[in-house]
């Protein structure tokens, strides 16, 4: 135990352990390798981590370049696909510019008296007329009251109602202060009256009153302005006939007439302005 315990000799015995295995290590098949294997084997997986590690890395490397490159791709694909929207919307407006001409001129050769003015539905009127509508042309442009208002298929929208010098606000027809002097489109027609009614405007409809015993009411049935009034020159059309009925206290005949024009979706009217002699 005192040998054990004395400094030379602990210097001694590490030194001869030291040879021994040095020796040993020489045989590959000596267990000494086992013991260097269990140390060895931990710092290859360590080398194989750190390895896949790098390579990890570089692949990010790589990717992130990639991905810059991509970022200036798209931003590049953007900027060409922003010029081609706006050759495309330039596109679209001389194409609807075209369109509206077209219209215009098509009115012009049915009522060759009348001059035609497009003009753009900006919106319902400021006031508490929820059915009465502002456009976007005035007395600038030589818009007066009363003036018809029609669609481009030569449907009646209705009037103007008032005018300020860039605007104009217009009454449809389906409002209950509108009134139409009206001609059923056949032989032997007939004259009616269409009017707004509170009872059907929220449809979109109107209603044909005041019918005499001699004019023949038939659902399908094309009604267009008489020219009679002096608002509406004849041959506008306004609507189909799509229901009759009998006032059972009054003993009279009522139509109930659908417009040609769908005032929820029409962005376009015209101003049909009489020409001076």
């Amino acid at each position: 135990m005192k040998l054990l315990k004395n400094r030379k000799f602990q210097i001694i015995l590490i030194i001869a352990v030291f040879i021994v295995v040095a020796v040993l290590s020489i045989n590959r098949f000596s267990g000494v390798n086992i013991i260097r294997n269990i140390v060895t084997i931990p710092i290859t997986w360590v080398q194989k981590g750190i390895k896949k590690a790098d390579d990890y890395f570089t692949e990010k490397r790589f990717t992130k370049k990639q991905y810059q490159d991509l970022l200036e791709e798209n931003e590049i694909l953007k900027a060409e696909n922003e010029d081609l929207r706006e050759q495309n919307a330039g596109l679209s407006f001389l194409k609807d510019e075209n369109q509206l001409l077209r219209e215009a001129l098509h009115l012009k050769e049915i009522f060759d008296g009348y001059d035609i003015i497009g003009s753009n539905i900006m919106g319902s009127d400021p006031g508490n007329f929820v059915y009465r509508y502002k456009i976007d042309i005035g007395t600038r442009d030589k818009v007066t009251l009363d003036m018809p208002v029609v669609a481009a298929n030569n449907a009646l929208y209705g009037r103007v109602y008032s005018v300020t010098y860039t605007t104009s606000v217009i009454i449809p027809i389906i409002d209950e202060n509108a009134g139409i002097s009206g001609w059923i489109s056949k032989d032997n027609g007939g004259h009616v009256n269409i009017k707004g009614d509170i009872r059907y405007k929220e449809k979109g409809l109107c209603l044909i009153e005041n019918v005499s015993d001699n004019v023949e009411l038939v659902v399908g049935d094309v009604v267009e302005t008489s020219g009679l009034g002096g608002i509406y020159p004849k041959g506008i059309l306004v609507g189909v006939i799509t229901q009759i009925f009998y006032d059972e206290i009054t003993n009279e005949r009522y139509g109930v007439l659908e417009p040609y024009v769908d005032f929820n979706s029409i962005n376009t009217v015209f101003i049909m302005m009489e020409k001076l002699e």
